[in-house]
């Protein structure tokens, strides 16, 4: 009963004056610049953050050296990263083309479904006539494929006006398999244009790096 009194009228005392008397106590205070803890029961009691999402790095390009020779021209789609005018060697009736495409990461298929494609748009060509490598330049692995002569024929893959079969046509080819995803260098034209521009196109690759 006295405890009970006790209590009683440390309560009345402390809402009265605002302090406690001798004999009451007080729950104790957090020290200086230390915050309490929220109850378990508060609804603002503190969640853990979610750690911020890392964000995605951007893919690096390649990139390379225009041969001296080869006149850079506006990429006909957007499947083309570059495109180039190959000059015509003398006594061919047409210039060559050199076109580079990427279609990004993981896309565009594997090495050997892309140069079976090559192979098929020279369907005169026997397959043990297509010359096949592989090399390597500032650490970047290289696949090369060489029709020296036969009839081309894009199909639909064929731009501008000169579409149909092309006789006498020839082909230097390489994939590059870049950081960023694959890379397709695709140079064709008339047998002998192919033939002198292929140097310039192997120099070409010779510079072909990751990065700026």
């Amino acid at each position: 009963m006295a405890a009970r009194f006790v209590r009683g009228f440390c309560v009345v005392s402390a809402l009265l004056s605002g302090a406690l008397l001798p004999g009451c106590k007080k729950a104790p205070e957090p020290p200086a610049g230390v915050e309490a803890a929220p109850s378990a029961a508060s609804p603002h009691a503190a969640e853990p953050t979610p750690p911020a999402a890392a964000s995605a790095l951007p893919a690096v390009q390649i990139t390379w050296v225009d041969p001296p020779n080869f006149r850079r021209v506006p990429p006909p789609n957007a499947m083309r990263k570059a495109s180039y005018v190959v000059p015509r060697a003398p006594g061919d009736a047409e210039d060559g083309e050199l076109a580079v495409f990427y279609f990004g990461p993981s896309e565009g298929g594997g090495i050997e479904q892309n140069v079976q494609r090559w192979v098929k748009q020279f369907p005169d060509v026997k397959s043990d006539d297509v010359k096949r490598a592989d090399r390597e330049a500032n650490g970047l692995r290289q696949h090369t494929v060489e029709i020296d002569r036969g009839t081309f024929d894009a199909g639909q893959m064929a731009m501008g006006p000169s579409k149909g079969p092309k006789k006498d046509y020839a082909l230097q080819g390489a994939i590059v398999e870049a950081p960023s995803g694959a890379y397709f260098f695709k140079l064709t034209g008339p047998a002998k244009t192919v033939a002198a521009a292929r140097p310039a196109f192997l120099q070409l690759l010779d510079t072909v790096k990751a990065g700026s």
